[in-house]
């Protein structure tokens, strides 16, 4: 199919797209803007089944037939930068190969590999070659808070109209030579203590609600160290109190729980409730309220479409290395279905965080992958 050829004349307006992509602001639940830029895309490719649908999921179908469909996803939200009420560009600085901005690798990279995946495959040379269905989708809530929303609500679409897809196939960041066919889970848990506050003098034998989580985020720190090669454990947000001079009547921390198995999320999260229980004084109230579970999943190393993937980095020039992540493909891979996650070419660095970079050297080698991936697993 002349695929290298062809993928590098491709390079240059994927990294455009990337870009342009990148600028629209959209932290998790603000990705209205960022959808209907993507949606427009796949218009202007031939796509006039192209849509968004009741989450915010952008849809689109190329090929048809009664054989189980391919599923490709890509996620739409950012962990930064902005918010739903600051709709300001994000700040993208390009100098040479390497672009800085945040959400440029993930996953600007990724929806932009799979905006011209979506154009190479509605080429009528290749449409016609597809023996099965294959769908586009750009998910709204793969991070943070979002809790996967978006892949969600497809495949409980996709199960409530009768249809099991074939195998699903996540494109997250950048990258060429990793293969995700083990998804960590996640159990993530806001963990609030309140108590009767009063004057920091006064009342200063009154039970304090931040000391009280300063002793359970020391000894949280300290359980994931212990349990590090099964599970991780990390306090990411923290607040609390209503005035310099006041003991605080409440405060809370944000507790994201990792783990390879979901054996091993269940064990650790018993033992973070323990610790609540036990640093918790008579005087105060602990509250847990669960903000999200990402189901984990493994796809044997054996199993074909992992080893199409092998053979797509090999034809590449790439040792393919297989991975552990959580992605979009954690939705399929819980509940029976075939799937991976693979990076869309490039390098980079500094994802969720406002440094992100992304380097577009050998750029279409991880486009080429992508695209001899899915033509071996759709086409004739």
């Amino acid at each position: 199919m002349g695929a290298r050829a062809h993928m590098v004349e491709y390079q240059s307006r994927t990294l455009a797209q990337q870009i342009a992509i990148t600028r629209i602001a959209a932290p998790t639940g603000c990705e209205d803007e960022r959808a209907r830029s993507v949606l427009g895309a796949l218009q202007q490719a031939g796509y006039t089944d192209a849509s968004i649908d009741g989450v915010g999921n952008v849809r689109a179908t190329v090929g048809s037939g009664d054989a189980a469909p391919l599923v490709c996803l890509a996620h739409l939200d950012t962990v930064y930068d902005g918010t739903c009420a600051i709709a300001d560009e994000v700040t993208v600085a390009q100098n040479g190969c390497v672009i800085n901005g945040a959400g440029i690798g993930d996953n600007g990279r990724g929806l932009a590999a799979m905006l011209t995946l979506a154009e190479v495959l509605h080429t009528p040379a290749v449409r016609t070659r597809l023996a099965r269905p294959v769908h586009f989708v750009a998910t709204v809530g793969e991070e943070g808070d979002g809790d996967l929303r978006g892949a969600r609500a497809w495949f409980d679409d996709a199960a409530a109209n009768g249809v099991t897809p074939w195998a699903a196939v996540a494109i997250d960041g950048p990258g060429d030579e990793s293969i995700v066919h083990h998804a960590a889970g996640s159990h993530r848990l806001r963990v609030t203590l309140h108590g009767p506050g009063g004057h920091s003098w006064t009342h200063a034998e009154s039970a304090n609600p931040i000391h009280a989580l300063g002793e359970f985020i020391a000894r949280a720190a300290r359980l994931g160290n212990a349990r590090r090669r099964d599970a991780v454990v990390h306090v990411t947000r923290m607040h609390g109190g209503e005035s310099l001079t006041a003991i605080p009547q409440e405060a809370w921390v944000d507790v994201d729980l990792r783990g390879t198995s979901a054996r091993h999320i269940n064990d650790v999260r018993r033992e973070l409730l323990r610790l609540v229980a036990q640093i918790t004084p008579p005087t105060l109230r602990a509250e847990m309220v669960v903000l999200g579970d990402r189901p984990a999943g493994v796809l044997p190393a054996e199993h074909a479409l992992v080893q199409m993937a092998v053979q797509a980095t090999e034809a590449v020039g790439v040792s393919p290395r297989s991975a552990v992540a959580s992605t979009d493909a954690n939705i399929p891979l819980s509940r029976g279905i075939p799937a991976i996650a693979i990076g869309a070419g490039g390098t980079g660095g500094g994802a969720h965080t406002r440094d992100e970079w992304y380097d577009d050297t050998h750029g279409s080698r991880g486009i080429e992958r992508l695209v001899r991936l899915v033509l071996s697993l759709a086409a004739d």
